[in-house]
């Protein structure tokens, strides 16, 4: 295993103690997804929630097919909830879950004894991307849902930073759009990085980047209170930055 490797699985276990220490009823994965539910063809909704007792996982890059606990209520009535705040969010009652959220839930989730609700940001179709501002909106919106539910609630924002996935420029790696954001998410200001455009963000990180608005989502439903940068690779055999963050105590996110 390489270093940079062992980085990123280092980051993965740290996150792993951390949300152990919290004892969460709940995990809320925020990813994207890359085709098994949601085709390239379509349909390709800005926001989707899976609402399922269970799902698997796909069972791509070697990863291992295992059954994944969740909450059908929980996520149901999320998006419910949201509709009431001016979101309307599709709901997914077969979903499977490719690596953006299989690699998060089994390497962080390793024993599968907690529930994961997995809340999708589309990045596929450029029609149906959402801004960053609505995605930092959404964020929001499930902290004071969340606030509702008698349940510990933690949610986890998914996703590489600048890659170029099956365009011409894949294998670049833009080290100052992944320096900048991580900085800002580290000093509480991703708010700031939530005004970029989906247009900045595909210039700048490639259309991989825009799973960045994944980490928004997770940003402003804890209240953007910064944090603190575990690590920041730029892996070219992967061909992507990688990066993970901790939130340091949640603030009240109004």
């Amino acid at each position: 295993m390489n270093s940079q490797a062992h980085v990123v699985l280092e980051g993965f276990a740290q996150l792993r103690r951390s949300i152990r220490a919290l004892k969460p009823d709940l995990v809320i994965l925020v990813s994207s997804e890359h085709g098994p539910t949601l085709p390239p063809s379509g349909p390709q909704p800005p926001f989707a929630i899976a609402v399922t007792d269970s799902f698997w996982t796909y069972g791509e890059m070697h990863i291992p097919r295992r059954e994944v606990p969740s909450n059908r209520d929980f996520a149901g009535e999320f998006i419910r909830y949201a509709g009431g705040e001016g979101f309307d969010i599709a709901s997914i009652g077969n979903f499977r879950a490719d690596h953006g959220i299989a690699i998060p839930a089994l390497m962080m989730l390793p024993e599968l004894d907690v529930a994961v609700v997995p809340l999708i940001v589309g990045t596929q179709s450029s029609y149906s991307r959402a801004a960053p501002t609505r995605c930092y909106q959404l964020g929001r919106v499930l902290a004071r849902y969340a606030a509702s539910r008698d349940q510990r609630v933690i949610i986890v924002g998914c996703g590489g930073l600048s890659h170029w996935p099956g365009s011409s420029q894949m294998g670049r790696i833009n080290l100052d759009f992944d320096r900048e954001f991580l900085a800002l998410m580290s000093a509480g200001d991703a708010g700031y990085a939530a005004s970029w455009s989906n247009d900045h963000i595909v210039e700048h990180a490639g259309n991989g980047g825009l799973e960045i608005r994944n980490w928004l989502v997770a940003a402003a439903a804890v209240g953007d209170p910064g944090g603190e940068i575990l690590y920041y690779e730029p892996i070219r055999p992967w061909v992507t930055g990688m990066g993970a963050f901790a939130f340091t105590s949640p603030a009240h996110a109004d």
